[in-house]
């Protein structure tokens, strides 16, 4: 078949998840094109190169990059986000139109769809973390976006699931539409030896993530044993060493993957792509640290320190050795089924006629 995947930019999540679905139709011999912008275009121009077709079409207003997140600021620029939806789609429309493809699959990607029958939306946020009247609103809004695919596709599970209120128990999303595979990770569990007692990530928006990064570096002398440190600059290669300390200004992600199956404890932010490799790698000793007012990542460290599976401390609150302390008393999470069978479900969706 044919196939266009429309992948959403704010943070690289999106598309490192979904590079498990893009491998696997891509073995099974499918035609793969793909819309998405900025950062996340650059890592899968790299990772398939001359496999794929790639379109270059600016996605939502980037609130992402404003110095700030909160619920008032998500308010204001409601307008600008369904602007930016608008003028997204006048391009999209245009690509499915000339594609004429088999099967349209969008990943946050609102304005990439086609007809009802043969577009699918994968998405873990129906509803917004905001207060009651915004969340009732922006969903409403945005479930007449929803119209347009079969089905919403959630990386979750519909029960003992992860994302809690954001994608379980919409009031106005059609639950028959809503189908859940489970966790999506790029990161897979491998056997290693445990020879990094830390390994911190540092990632989210850059003015968070530097000041992060200062913290971490001042505090890390508390902690015994071998530390690394991956910094999240891909504008930087710089690798320094201080005692027991290795500092990486940036790694890539299979680096990443072996970094992590060898940590004895891990640190590192809250996003949804974070907590569903955590899963498939089976940590339980972890520290979250969620990029301040990013209202996603502070509702879901405040579910799981609800359900015991990790404990979490914001940025201005950390206090290193103490909170790892507090960590190792979590359980963690134990996850239903893995990637792989994620995937045969979104493949067994993919193909029902």
């Amino acid at each position: 078949m044919k196939i266009l995947f429309g992948v959403h930019y704010w943070g690289l999540g999106h598309a490192t998840r979904d590079m498990v679905i893009i491998d696997r139709l891509l073995r099974l011999g499918h035609e793969i094109d793909i819309i998405s912008t900025e950062r996340a275009l650059k890592i899968l121009k790299e990772r398939y190169k001359g496999r794929c077709r790639y379109f270059n079409v600016p996605d939502l207003y980037p609130l992402y990059k404003l110095k700030k997140f909160s619920n008032f600021i998500f308010t204001i620029h409601t307008s600008d986000l369904l602007k930016s939806l608008h003028d997204a789609r006048k391009i999209s429309k245009k690509i499915i139109k000339k594609g004429n493809y088999d099967k349209v699959i969008a990943d946050g990607r609102m304005d990439v769809y086609d007809k009802i029958e043969n577009s699918y939306l994968i998405h873990h946020q129906i509803r917004f973390n905001a207060y009651l009247l915004v969340a009732n609103f922006t969903e409403k809004v945005f479930t007449q976006f929803y119209k347009h695919y079969r089905y919403l596709i959630v990386p979750d599970y519909e029960k003992n699931n992860l994302t809690g209120k954001l994608s379980h128990d919409p009031l106005f999303t059609e639950k028959k539409r809503i189908k859940y595979i489970g966790i999506l990770s790029n990161i897979k569990k491998i056997p290693l030896k445990q020879d990094i007692d830390y390994f911190i990530s540092l990632s989210g928006p850059e003015v968070a993530r530097i000041e992060l990064e200062r913290k971490i570096l001042e505090q890390a002398y508390q902690l015994k044993g071998r530390i690394v440190i991956a910094g999240g600059n891909p504008d930087s290669q710089k690798v320094l060493r201080r005692k027991n300390i290795k500092f990486y200004s940036y790694i890539d992600q299979k680096k990443q993957e072996r970094l992590m199956n060898s940590a004895k404890f891990i640190i590192a932010r809250g996003g949804y792509t974070t907590v569903m490799e955590l899963a498939e790698i089976g940590k339980k000793n972890v520290l979250l640290i969620p990029s301040p007012l990013q209202s996603e990542q502070e509702y879901l460290a405040d579910l799981y320190e609800k359900k015991h599976w990790f404990h979490h401390v914001h940025q201005d609150e950390l206090d290193l050795a103490k909170d790892v302390a507090k960590a190792r008393k979590f359980k963690g999470y134990k996850p239903e089924w893995r990637t792989k069978k994620s995937v045969d479900k979104f493949i067994k969706i993919l193909m029902e006629y």
